[in-house]
């Protein structure tokens, strides 16, 4: 893989000497026919990271003045070489994908492709654990180019809370699970980051159950810790948990004794499909 993307580069590369040294053996030509007007005719290599050279092929391209990225902006002062035909500098760390903007005295030039890289996101660090619905807070490089998060056990997030280039905070879907996320970037070579370490999701825990023996057709009490994040009640011998309580808190769920229910373990049934037993026996 490696050699293959060395050899796309070489072979970018080659194309715009070779460019370059076409529109020279054309001046003596284009001399009396040359309106003065700055053209830019390409610019590459494609598949550029952030930090590396870049080139930019064109006529008239002394009388630029600057040269506005997307995120970034380069003075002629920053340019590595400025000639009639050629403009090399390199690409400053927080530039993002979109048009060109060349600088001139007489005006703008707009370019009518668009500059990407090929962008390897750096982790740094990772919350350690959250709630579904809060925020989980990534750091790093590059992450400006993330435009997707995945979350076990297989939930994709687009939008996020905010992004920067060192920092990305996305909210924790309801139904996420223990387990790593995956950044997904675009560019010129989509590519995929994993953490090093999982994302602890917080599940809801029970402390009692009150009345206990309880009753069927009647309430049941369960006091605990985030109990909102509990989409039902399964009862030991019911066919399918109870989703409609007669309240529900972070702190306690006030549900019916379903008529099927029998002697043991009352479970809690997250949005993520995960159940969490209680401690005690219900008897009834």
């Amino acid at each position: 893989m490696k050699i293959l993307i060395l050899n796309r580069r070489l072979l970018s590369l080659m194309c715009l000497i070779l460019s370059v040294a076409f529109i020279t053996a054309c001046n003596d030509d284009d001399d009396e026919v040359n309106s003065g007007e700055v053209q830019l005719l390409s610019f590459g290599p494609s598949g550029v990271k952030p930090g590396e050279e870049i080139s930019f092929i064109g006529n008239n391209l002394d009388k630029v003045t600057s040269i506005e990225l997307p995120g970034a902006s380069v003075p002629s002062s920053a340019f590595l070489k400025q000639t009639a035909e050629l403009i090399t500098l390199n690409v400053p760390k927080e530039t993002e994908e979109g048009l060109v903007t060349l600088k001139t005295a007489a005006g703008d030039i707009v370019s009518k492709t668009i500059l990407s890289f090929e962008v390897p996101v750096i982790i740094k660090t990772v919350t350690a654990e959250a709630k579904p619905g809060t925020n989980v807070t990534i750091t790093g490089e590059f992450l400006n180019w993330v435009d997707g998060v995945t979350f076990a056990p297989d939930t994709t997030v687009t939008k996020f809370v905010s992004q920067t280039m060192t920092e990305l905070v996305v909210a924790v879907p309801v139904n996420a699970k223990t387990g790593k996320l995956v950044l997904y970037s675009g560019g010129t070579e989509p590519l995929s980051t994993e953490t090093e370490k999982e994302l602890v999701v917080t599940l809801p825990t029970i402390t009692t159950l009150a009345p206990n023996p309880a009753t069927k057709g009647k309430s049941l009490t369960i006091t605990g810790t985030n109990l909102d994040l509990a989409e039902g009640v399964l009862f030991t011998g019911s066919a399918a948990a109870v989703t409609k309580f007669v309240s529900k808190s972070a702190t306690q769920i006030v549900v019916t004794v379903p008529a099927d229910a029998a002697k043991g373990k009352v479970s809690l049934i997250t949005y993520s499909n995960v159940e969490v037993p209680s401690k005690d026996e219900l008897k009834l």
